[in-house]
């Protein structure tokens, strides 16, 4: 996928003619997704999406992402199965992902949740549970954790260590080991932005009931 907006945008129009041989039969209802007039629905990040042979738009009708809207192309189009997995681990860890310089404990595709809510973790928990996180106990070394079912054969899991007297906050993001069956690395890795920002926007949108 490309890295501008731009980009993003080119790249779901070149993706979006493959959904015409798409299997939206048996093969989407396998990988979760809910029959529909014309196609299947999903729900990801807080929203409901309608893929058809046409193309994929958000079902309220507001304008939506077109790296999310690649990425659901992705996943309709994905052989995978088994998902999701049991075991969960950050990309890093995932057998054949490049690492970068920077450690992964820094990860930049989590800066804008950790900019959002770096001293603000009940921000965190509300955003977590507007999109319809569930709340995973404490770890022993002081991690608040969230579980993620991104979409229907993917699962994330959201780390938070809050911030004492020597170290700052922290944000991981880990996937199931079996989500590269269903996304590649480079999708995953567009995921894992994404649902940091989802965090975001849910916070701006306010607390839920």
């Amino acid at each position: 996928m490309a890295e501008s907006v731009d980009g993003y945008e080119k790249n779901y129009e070149i993706l979006r003619p493959r959904l015409a041989q798409a299997d939206f039969g048996d093969h989407a209802l396998a990988l979760g997704f809910r029959p529909a007039e014309g196609g299947v629905r999903v729900d990801f990040l807080g929203r409901e999406y309608h893929l058809s042979p046409q193309g994929v738009q958000a079902v309220d009708g507001r304008p939506s992402l077109a790296n999310h809207r690649s990425l659901l192309i992705h996943y309709l189009l994905s052989p995978g199965q088994g998902g999701p997995g049991e075991k969960f681990l950050t990309l890093w860890q995932f057998p054949g992902f490049m690492r970068g310089r920077r450690d992964p404990g820094a990860d930049l595709l989590n800066r804008p949740a950790l900019v959002a809510f770096a001293d603000d973790y009940e921000g965190f928990r509300q955003a977590a549970m507007a999109l319809k996180g569930e709340e995973l106990p404490p770890t022993e070394d002081g991690w608040r954790e969230w579980l993620f079912r991104v979409l229907p054969k993917v699962s994330a899991k959201l780390g938070y260590l809050p911030a004492d007297e020597e170290f700052p906050a922290e944000v991981r993001t880990y996937f199931d080991d079996l989500a590269p069956n269903y996304l590649e690395f480079e999708c995953l890795a567009f995921l894992c932005g994404s649902i940091s920002q989802a965090l975001v926007e849910a916070k701006k949108a306010g607390p839920t009931a």
